[in-house]
């Protein structure tokens, strides 16, 4: 599998929506690149272990909900761009959520995120970021 990027991130506390994207993401990641977290809490702690593994820090993505109990996607991001941006300069970060809100468009906009999606994940939305 020949992929533009080494790693994902999928951070969404919808089990099928998880299930249904890594099974789109297998297609051009292995199952061992493909990480899943519930909530923001549990995805910073992903990234900070792939930093104390010193491991995948470079060409990553993360597909952010923004809907999600503990610590939701705008949560995350203020955190993540506080602490971590920075060390993983080349990861994108693409809010996946079923809101379609114009608020919620326009506050991922002002936390400097301009690749807002709409789910589901298509394929063709994958292959365009992973190929």
């Amino acid at each position: 599998m020949n992929s533009k990027v080494e790693w994902v991130l999928l951070v969404d506390d919808d089990e099928i929506q998880n299930f249904i994207h890594q099974r789109i993401i297998s297609k051009y990641l292995t199952q061992d690149k493909i990480y899943i977290a519930t909530n923001g809490e549990e995805a910073l702690a992903i990234l900070k272990s792939q930093l104390e593994n010193q491991q995948n820090t470079r060409k990553g993505i993360i597909f952010l909900d923004i809907n999600m109990p503990i610590m939701n996607g705008f949560q995350f991001l203020e955190k993540y761009n506080r602490e971590l941006a920075e060390t993983f300069a080349q990861t994108t970060v693409y809010p996946l959520s079923s809101s379609e809100d114009i608020m919620d468009i326009l506050q991922m906009n002002h936390l400097g995120i301009n690749n807002y999606l709409v789910k589901p994940l298509t394929h063709e939305q994958a292959g365009a970021l992973l190929k």
